[in-house]
């Protein structure tokens, strides 16, 4: 009896069971039923819309502008223009008219293809990076389907290859941006410097996308508006830089850098070969950018700074001022020149091999005699020959926080051959040091100042940035009558006999003086005459001499300083014309 109840009682709970099971199981396959059949497109929908993408809005740059407002450096309005495969039903056809009014080479088309075969068919697919609005409202006109644009800006540099190494360029950063395809920032000069000021502030626009990345939506309440970046002023007076980088150009290489006495602004600033930062946007911008740094000329090299030069008989201001305040000299004290000058078993050359005869420091300015000035110049001493660079602007930086990689140059002593090269300091350095030789190095910059503090008897200092204040530049504390009898001898350099009497100008009653200079490179070895190499014309390019000028204009109240540096041009002819050129220009402007 009992094992019957017990039975009976299991068959209950067990039926009990299996019909509560059998109605949850139709239950969960009805509402099952429900969901994709009745359901299916609510659910769809919320599983479509369950992610975002931040889309990054870049704002419009500031300008770099010229002393009088003239644009250097501006955004202009650009599009990208995107095609979405999957809405095309003819690719092929689509590609051929949009790379028919794009003008789009055969490189790039066959990017394209590689990209849409590399990726999903919903994804956007770039076309061209740079289009202006004409080729827009082209293509628009056309109704092609799954063609897409994005707005942004590119970078117009109006002075092209004219100031490029100084003003800079901008590019994409090393790491990209993800959702910013227009993202750009300063990669050299000033564009980098002042990258901060200049970049404004980004703004968003927030995409809803679905499970697989399509774009379903837009989150207005999220977007924010990109804020412009501010304009950055500099001292250029674009036509004197255009004028100096012209002139440059009639050589293979140099630099140039004009002044304003008065208030130390850099009026032009030109290192060459330069380059083009417009191209760098194009379709060859790649090809383009490669062949700049193959090139052994160094087109990214801003020389004006970087560059270290021999000052050769441009540093004869500083030795002549040196012996004046020493009083090792006066200004009609005479040196007999021969063409040469023997010192212990060492024989000195003069640059004229039959000398200049009696000379006295004007004359030795004018004909640039080099006897004169081996002789005051062991008379003085390196030490007060060094103590007037220094006080002349040379072995100097000015634009630190500017401009990258300045150099210092050299401005040696005892001390420092025997600290650098392990050896003592001898009569021949000191020789050699008075035509700018030997160890002394300068750059572009250094030399410009020089001849700006020579003739306004302050301590000018350079500046590349406008601010609103008028500068005050402290007095040397040089006796005039010494400057102003180094000045009349600079005066002489450009009238008749003189070494630049060929570039002499005049504007209105306004002329121009200054002193020519020529580096050696390397001298002709013993072998190489002997062989018939005699002239520094015959050495190759890259070991010939190079030409220098320092001049300043109006002679009666200076107010430009310019300095010129032609590499391996053999002499100072086209520095000097280069200078003279950029002096008009600025005297012209004057009127």
């Amino acid at each position: 009896m009992i094992d019957k109840e017990v039975a009976r009682t299991f068959d209950r709970r067990s039926a009990l069971f299996l019909t509560a099971g059998a109605i949850l199981t139709s239950a969960l396959v009805l509402r099952m039923l429900q969901m994709q059949l009745f359901n299916y497109r609510e659910y769809t929908k919320k599983s479509e819309n369950n992610s975002f993408r931040i889309q990054i809005n870049m704002p419009e740059r500031g300008k770099i502008l010229a002393t009088s407002g003239a644009t250097i450096s501006r955004d202009t309005p650009t599009y990208r223009i995107y095609i979405i495969p999957e809405e095309i039903k003819d690719i092929d056809y689509v590609i051929s008219v949009v790379a028919d009014e794009l003008k789009l080479n055969e490189k790039r088309i066959k990017r394209i293809y590689a990209q849409i075969k590399k990726q999903r068919a919903f994804q956007p697919v770039l076309i061209s990076e740079n289009s202006d609005w004409t080729q827009l409202a082209n293509l628009q006109a056309k109704n092609i389907p799954g063609l897409h644009v994005r707005s942004g800006f590119t970078r117009i540099y109006e002075m092209g290859p004219a100031g490029a190494q100084i003003f800079g360029y901008v590019g994409a950063p090393n790491e990209p941006v993800a959702n910013a395809p227009f993202f750009t920032t300063g990669i050299t000069g000033l564009e980098r410097r002042y990258n901060d000021e200049l970049a404004g502030i980004p703004g968003q626009t927030v995409m809803i996308t679905n499970a697989v990345g399509r774009i379903t939506g837009e989150d207005k309440s999220q977007f924010r508006p990109a804020i412009t970046g501010n304009n950055l002023q500099t001292t250029i007076d674009a036509d004197a830089q255009r004028v100096l980088y012209d002139s440059l150009m009639q050589h293979r290489a140099g630099c140039g850098v004009a002044l304003d006495i008065r208030t130390g602004n850099i009026l032009a600033m030109v290192s060459t070969p330069s380059f083009d930062p417009n191209m760098f946007s194009t379709d060859d911008g790649d090809e383009y950018i490669k062949s700049l740094r193959n090139d052994f000329m160094k087109p990214f090299m801003n020389k004006t700074v970087e560059g270290l030069y021999p000052p050769g008989s441009t540093f004869k201001i500083v030795v002549a001022l040196a012996a004046l305040e020493s009083g090792a000299i006066t200004p009609n004290e005479k040196i007999f020149c021969p063409g040469h000058w023997d010192y212990g078993d060492r024989r000195y050359h003069c640059w004229e091999d039959e000398g200049h005869g009696w000379v006295d420091l004007a004359s030795a300015l004018k004909h640039s005699c080099d006897v004169y000035f081996y002789q005051i110049a062991l008379r003085i001493g390196i030490d007060a020959i060094k103590e007037m660079a220094l006080k002349l602007g040379l072995g100097q930086k000015y634009m630190d926080g500017v401009l990258s990689r300045e150099m210092a140059g050299i401005i040696p002593d005892r001390y420092w051959k025997e600290r650098e090269i392990g050896y003592q300091w001898v009569h021949g350095d000191t020789i050699i040091s008075g035509i700018g030789q030997g160890f002394i190095l300068t750059n572009c910059l250094q030399l410009a100042t020089m001849i700006a503090r020579t003739t306004s008897n302050r301590a000018v200092m350079p500046r590349l940035i406008a601010t609103p204040d008028t500068p005050h530049f402290a007095n040397l504390g040089l006796q005039q009558k010494n400057i102003n009898a180094v000045l009349r001898g600079l005066e002489q350099v450009t009238r008749t006999g003189g070494t630049a009497a060929g570039s002499a100008i005049n504007v209105n009653g306004a002329r121009m003086a200054g002193k020519t200079g020529t580096s050696q490179v390397r001298s002709i070895s013993r072998a190489e005459r002997e062989s018939g190499v005699l002239t520094n014309e015959q050495l190759k390019w890259n070991m010939r001499n190079h030409g220098l000028f320092v001049g300043y204009a109006p002679t009666d109240v200076p107010k430009y300083a310019v300095c010129a540096i032609t590499e391996h041009s053999g002499s100072s002819g086209l520095a000097a014309r280069s200078v003279a050129a950029t002096l008009k220009t600025l005297l012209n402007k004057d009127k």
